[in-house]
């Protein structure tokens, strides 16, 4: 307690100087947690991407670019799927057209960032987990004028099960909402095939197909004879899927530590030259101290609780500003109102996600601190008492 009162006083005595240094910190780490959130939700929407289609090859439009298994932009002809069944080893081709962004709503409200998912409904259960399709509701049964949508769509525009929404001049019925853990399926439209073909206008063309194959059957083997037959499209397997996805992954890592290391240099600078010019000035006190039989460890300690209480305030102001200010961009990239972000603030914003980052201030913060005090403190308490008396 003694040793608070001792730091609480002296920022009273340098207010100005604190108060500049906990900003800056504060800034430095928002910056870090708003990158950071924002990273590391991108990276758990593609790893739970990764959960889907195990085991399975993916055929789409040759050059169109995939990420783990999802193309975007392209399309293949539908007829496809009768001659991918015909190549031996495989056992089910399943169409799937998928597509983003679409305007939703009587009110002309946009869909944004959502995913529309057109295929075989009766295939649903197979090409997707049973853990992600939690459904309130049913199944469509009227293939031309009922769909499924995520929970979060239902939330942000108050649909429930049995509401109509006008979509691009059909009105369809909400058969379902999907209620599972999934990111992704919380922001989806599933519907029929032949609806998502009418009201994407891609009649007799899908986005690609799901290839299931036999047991004991050599993915890259079964991959290379579709390539082989069809020179317009690409076969990708789990493999080849997950190498894309590392790459980008590997990416993300390397400019999350740049960002991470400069975050926390920007922060060791203006801590350690903080207390440089704190120690300057207590050059006086620290030598009475010393002359009067208070120990350096017992200085060092003043330093440090100093350091820990400007690491703390930085960074909490930070992980608080920072989080507030991924979930504006999130809400303003998306036009998703804001309020279903900070609903689910600890979602973005984890708690791991804090731990780390205000335990590694922290301990920047003092390291910073008690350097300079470790070398200020071999003083020649004599010299220095004569000089400042």
């Amino acid at each position: 307690m003694r040793v608070t009162a001792i730091c609480i006083r002296n920022f009273k005595r340098r207010k100005l100087r604190t108060v500049l240094c906990i900003s800056e910190i504060a800034i430095a780490v928002a910056f870090l947690v708003g990158v950071s959130a924002l990273t590391s939700r991108m990276t758990a929407i593609i790893k739970e991407m990764n959960t889907l289609f195990e085991d399975e090859i993916i055929v789409v439009s040759r050059d169109v670019i995939v990420i783990q298994g999802f193309p975007i932009g392209g399309s293949i002809p539908e007829r496809i799927i009768d001659e991918l069944k015909r190549i031996e080893g495989v056992e089910e081709a399943i169409p799937m057209l998928f597509n983003l962004d679409l305007k939703v709503g009587g009110t002309s409200a946009l869909f944004p960032a959502n995913v529309s998912i057109g295929l075989p409904l009766e295939k649903l259960s197979i090409l997707f987990p049973e853990s992600l399709l939690i459904i309130e509701g049913q199944l469509p049964l009227d293939k031309y004028e009922e769909i499924l949508i995520g929970r979060s769509i239902a939330d942000q525009y108050s649909l429930s099960v049995g509401s109509i929404v006008n979509f691009k001049g059909m009105n369809l019925l909400v058969s379902g909402i999907i209620r599972g853990p999934s990111i992704i399926m919380s922001r989806s439209i599933i519907m029929s095939l032949e609806l998502a073909q009418k009201i994407h206008k891609y009649e007799g063309q899908i986005s690609m197909a799901v290839v299931r194959l036999k047991p004991n059957i050599a993915a890259n083997v079964v991959a290379n004879k579709i390539e082989g037959e069809f020179n317009y499209v690409m076969a990708l397997t789990e493999n080849e899927r997950n190498d894309v996805a590392n790459s980008i992954f590997n990416e993300i890592s390397i400019w999350h530590h740049i960002t991470e290391i400069f975050t926390m240099v920007v922060s060791g600078i203006l801590v350690a030259t903080v207390e440089i010019m704190n120690l300057s000035e207590s050059r006086r006190d620290f030598a009475t101290l010393i002359a009067i039989g208070s120990s350096k460890m017992s200085l060092i300690k003043i330093v440090a609780a100093e350091t820990f209480l400007i690491g703390f305030l930085g960074g909490s102001l930070g992980i608080l500003f920072g989080g507030l200010s991924a979930v504006i961009l999130a809400s303003l990239h998306t036009n998703i109102p804001i309020i279903f972000f900070i609903w689910g603030f600890f979602d973005i914003i984890t708690p791991h996600l804090i731990g780390t980052v205000l335990a590694l201030n922290i301990f920047i913060c003092i390291a910073s601190g008690i350097l300079p005090a470790i070398f200020a403190l071999k003083i020649n308490v004599s010299a220095t008492l004569r000089s400042e008396y």
